[in-house]
């Protein structure tokens, strides 16, 4: 039994059940394991999530460097809507994204601190990157008002993935990307 497959496991029934819905002898009961035995490895799963969390949101930041390294040459407007979409396709696809997500706006009181600054870290390596490509766009709007603004809608569709369903945010993206682009411009014709 590797430790890798524990994480797995408890990803997905953390996604299921909530954190606190888990417990850990559903998670050695469906690894086929005895509880001891998933002891030896994790004491609580309080400790397993503390292990899960920090490593998925290094995944995530390497993801955001390479989806926007990888776009560079794309006007700044293909580049946010594609990565707003392609947040949509990794939340449903990917169980860590899921997870990522789902905790960053239902982390469990004891580990709700921890949970904050480990997102924390995701969120100011998104900032960064998209401050970089609205100040590389030529848009008159100053970079930093465009990423808050862009954060505001990045935080209010991922509120519909979490707690909504893909129909829901597909329309909210819709709408609210479309808003928030003619903001852009007008504010841009202001400045």
């Amino acid at each position: 039994m590797t430790r890798e497959n524990i994480k797995r496991t408890a990803v997905r029934q953390f996604n299921e059940l909530g954190f606190e819905g888990v417990k850990m002898s559903h998670i050695a009961k469906e690894l086929g394991i005895r509880k001891q035995s998933l002891a030896y490895h994790f004491s609580s799963k309080k400790e397993l999530l503390m292990e899960i969390y920090p490593e998925i949101v290094e995944e995530e930041i390497s993801f955001i460097n390479e989806f926007f390294d990888s776009r560079k040459h794309m006007p700044a407007k293909n580049q946010i809507y594609d990565f707003l979409k392609e947040t949509q396709v990794r939340f449903h696809a990917l169980p860590n994204v899921a997870f990522l997500q789902a905790m960053s706006f239902k982390a469990p009181a004891e580990v709700s601190d921890f949970i904050s600054a480990q997102y924390l870290l995701y969120l100011h390596t998104l900032k960064e990157r998209i401050a970089l490509v609205f100040k590389e766009s030529g848009m008159n709007c100053p970079p930093e008002k465009c990423t808050i603004g862009f954060i505001t809608l990045f935080d209010g569709l991922n509120i519909q993935l979490v707690y909504e369903n893909k129909q829901s945010f597909e329309r909210s993206l819709e709408l609210s990307f479309d808003i928030f682009w003619c903001g852009l411009i007008g504010l841009s014709d202001l400045i």
